[in-house]
């Protein structure tokens, strides 16, 4: 008798299972390997396989989808052209509203059977997805209707709200946009610092805006003009300037930040970022003491897109360090080199004593606004001023004719040898020849697109991406370029108004020049500015002299 053996088992040993875990995954690596390197398109989305041709009732329910089309489209038919003869009817108000509530509820209607038809489940007359949709659209339409009567009532209100979130891509969007900001800052603002750009002082100066502010409140706003950038102009012309406009208000030169890579800049000794911070601190510190207020002083920053406004929030807050100091790594407001980056008004705390007041940039109506001046030419000089960022300027070759007429035009002809030293280019062929025909803006964006390599398809220059890499080279100070001070003739000193000779438009305007000494004097000692760079008889006449 033969003795049953022990039953085999039929578990798989380990080892044999990881050995083909191993094997699966090489192969699923190769084959992965081998369609990548297959060139035939190959689509992700796997494509619905449909009713299995087995099935033993696929035609019935093919028919049943089919016919269920078909009512839905003779449905949609009927109750259009009820809606239509019904909105050419004389009584019907509101039967627009009522086909598109028609059409929604048919949209949603192709949602739910197409829902349906997916989880293969069978057709049910009474539809109880259907009604919850309807049911649910019309509580929405109830709510949209007094949520849009609630929305009409606080227009009003919250205008200047919508306002601040909108950001300026043009001049007229910017008034509008923060004009509301401005007269806030204004309104809450004990001292206003008008930060000007020192290469255009007058361009980006808006003598209606000091007019405003001078006569606000009965004239007890105190109005400080800063000269900003000032290592981009030479001390010659820094001086004018400071000898000009301290003929109307108290002006401080200002270098609120550090400049830009390979920027062109002039070294003015003693007015270094951290001195002229501090006068200007120490400045409007001496008037809050003075005041004797038992609140804080508020200043306000105002001025022009890309003057430096955050700059000189960030110089100031950076004097007394803490939280605020550039040292430590955060800046009290953002900054950046393109215009638009501040858009909404912001309030930074020095000390129990001092608070700023950040403005966004705005294109003030300026002298230069006049019904003769086109559009491109307004627009053009926006463009050099940088009070548009970028992606608002559509057409820049305007602002690089005006520049290079600019630079033609000025006493100092070594600007424009400057100018092609910058980008190594050759003398223009226009200006070599003798007739002077061609065209000087189109010759030098065809080198300057050459060199840098601004060209677009087969070759040819791209002269839009050369001009705004110029006007990005003009804005960070890699051209060099600046206005000179106006030479102030007065007629007599009986008379109020006098003759000011502009030499960057060459020709003569009207200009309201009175007698401000008395004023200026007066709020000097306010702010303790004697012999502060120019504060006293000496130095102005020295500037002068200069001239």
């Amino acid at each position: 008798m033969v003795k049953p053996g022990k039953p085999k088992s039929k578990r798989t040993p380990v080892r044999l299972r990881h050995k083909i875990e191993k094997a699966s995954a090489a192969k699923q690596r190769k084959q992965r390997k081998i369609s990548k390197a297959n060139p035939e398109w190959r689509s992700r989305l796997k494509k619905d396989p449909g009713i299995p041709n087995l099935f033993p009732y696929k035609d019935r329910i093919l028919h049943e989808i089919e016919e269920k089309k078909r009512l839905k489209e003779e449905e949609f038919t009927r109750k259009r052209d009820e809606a239509r003869a019904a909105k050419k009817a004389p009584g019907a108000t509101a039967t627009e509203d009522e086909n598109m509530e028609v059409e929604e509820f048919d949209e949603e209607d192709e949602l739910v059977d197409d829902e349906a038809m997916d989880t293969d489940q069978p057709e049910d007359s009474s539809n109880p997805m259907a009604a919850l949709l309807a049911s649910a659209k019309a509580q929405a339409a109830e709510y949209e209707e007094t949520s849009d009567n609630e929305s009409e009532d606080s227009t009003d209100h919250d205008h200047s709200t919508h306002a601040h979130s909108t950001k300026p891509q043009s001049l007229d969007s910017s008034r509008r946009a923060f004009t509301k900001t401005f007269d806030a800052v204004l309104d809450a603002s004990d001292v206003l610092l008008y930060v000007l750009d020192a290469r255009d002082p007058n361009g980006t100066r808006s003598r209606a805006t000091e007019r405003q502010i001078a006569s606000f409140a009965g004239g007890s706003k105190r109005l400080i003009l800063i000269l900003n950038k000032i290592d981009l102009v030479p001390p010659r012309i820094l001086k004018a300037w400071l000898v000009y406009l301290r003929r109307y208000f108290l002006t401080l030169p200002l270098r609120a930040s550090n400049p830009a890579p390979n920027a062109k800049t002039f070294d003015h000794k003693a007015l270094t970022r951290k001195a002229t911070s501090e006068t200007l601190l120490r400045a409007l510190k001496s008037y809050a003491a003075g005041q004797n207020l038992k609140r804080a002083v508020t200043v306000g920053v105002v001025g022009y897109p890309n003057v430096g406004k955050s700059s000189v929030i960030n110089a100031l807050a950076s004097c007394l360090g803490g939280r605020h100091s550039s040292r430590s790594g955060s800046t009290a407001c953002p900054v950046g080199a393109e215009a638009g980056v501040t858009t909404t008004m912001r309030e930074v705390k020095l000390d129990n004593k001092l608070k700023l007041l950040d403005c966004p940039g705005i294109v003030f109506p300026s002298a230069t606004d006049h019904p003769a001046s086109t559009s491109s030419a307004a627009n053009a000089h926006l463009h050099l001023l940088s009070a548009l960022p970028p992606s608002a300027i559509t057409d820049p070759v305007p602002a690089i004719s005006l520049l290079l007429s600019r630079l033609r035009a000025h006493s100092d002809q070594t600007l424009l040898s400057d100018l092609y030293a910058t980008y190594n280019l050759p003398p223009l062929m226009s200006s070599r020849n003798g007739n002077g025909d061609g065209d000087v803006t189109t010759d030098f964006l065809v080198q300057v697109a050459r060199k840098r390599g601004r060209l677009g398809k087969g070759g040819v220059p791209n002269l839009n991406s050369a001009a705004m890499g110029v006007l990005g080279d003009w804005r960070d100070g890699r051209v060099r370029g600046w206005v000179e001070a106006p030479v102030l003739k007065v007629a007599g000193a009986g008379k109020t108004n006098g003759e000011v000779e502009m030499l960057d438009e060459g020709a003569l305007v009207e200009e309201e020049v009175g007698d401000r000494k008395e004023i200026v004097a007066a709020w000097g000692k306010e702010f303790k500015l004697e012999g502060l760079w120019g504060g006293g008889e000496e130095e102005e006449e020295e500037a002068a002299g200069v001239e």
